[in-house]
């Protein structure tokens, strides 16, 4: 019987785009036919919609999957993204064509969740980050949504792995503030994998091989060199392969 992989993310870790062969899916043709992956990320998303989209797969999987059977990976995205749930009517007067937002994750529910990133201009972004948003606090959410998937997959002893996309994620501010180093403590850092970022690894060994000047997406050959170099040492470190 086959094992289930299955990851989650942001564009760093997206299988839906043909021309990028993302980490988890360079995992996926390592691995081969020993396990059926599923992926759970999408482009432009944040740490909320990435920890709800990952907990509530495994929910639905632990319901026919042995959970020993079971192989997590998460890379997580910028403290910044947002997202609201609503249940009326979405207007954008500017939408990002790429993704689909709003979107959902739970098949024939009124509900949809709208993803906010600080950069774009349409009204729901414009009102949240002149409004309600505060660095500190998005990182005080960023490792709550990761606190929350730790402890499921502690829970129902799934075996796992976390990362980050930039070194953003966990700035060492995260270390040092009253208000978000308690919760830092709680993180088991030991089923992160060294390193600060996949970006700043790809920067590192293959600075030249981005899929263009000003764009800190990796492309195939730096996805395939952090899944052979990074990734793979880890899990047989941890004896998950």
């Amino acid at each position: 019987m086959s094992k289930l992989l299955i990851t989650g993310g942001c564009s760093f870790s997206e299988c839906v785009t043909p021309l990028t062969k993302t980490w988890p899916a360079q995992l996926s043709s390592i691995l081969d036919t020993e396990y059926i992956h599923i992926s759970t990320a999408m482009g432009s998303q944040g740490n909320g919609l990435i920890s709800r989209r990952i907990l509530y797969r495994l929910i639905e999987e632990l319901k026919t999957t042995k959970a020993e059977d079971m192989l997590v990976g998460i890379m997580w995205s910028g403290p910044d993204r947002h997202d609201f749930y609503h249940t009326g009517d979405i207007y954008f007067d500017i939408h990002e064509p790429w993704i689909e937002n709003p979107t959902k994750f739970v098949k024939d529910t009124p509900g949809h969740w709208v993803i906010l990133n600080g950069h774009w201009r349409n009204t729901y972004a414009r009102k949240y980050y002149s409004t309600f948003h505060e660095y500190d606090g998005s990182l005080i959410y960023t490792i709550e949504h990761m606190l929350r998937v730790q402890w499921f997959l502690k829970q129902h002893n799934i075996k796992y792995f976390m990362t980050t996309y930039t070194a953003e994620v966990l700035p060492d501010r995260v270390k040092s503030h009253p208000e978000i180093s308690y919760l830092y403590n709680q993180l088991d850092m030991d089923k992160f994998l060294p390193i600060i970022g996949e970006h700043e690894w790809c920067l590192e060994h293959l600075p030249n091989d981005f899929i263009e000047p000003n764009n800190n997406h990796p492309s195939n050959i730096q996805h395939k060199a952090f899944t052979e170099h990074v990734i793979i040492p880890f899990l047989k470190e941890k004896q998950y392969i």
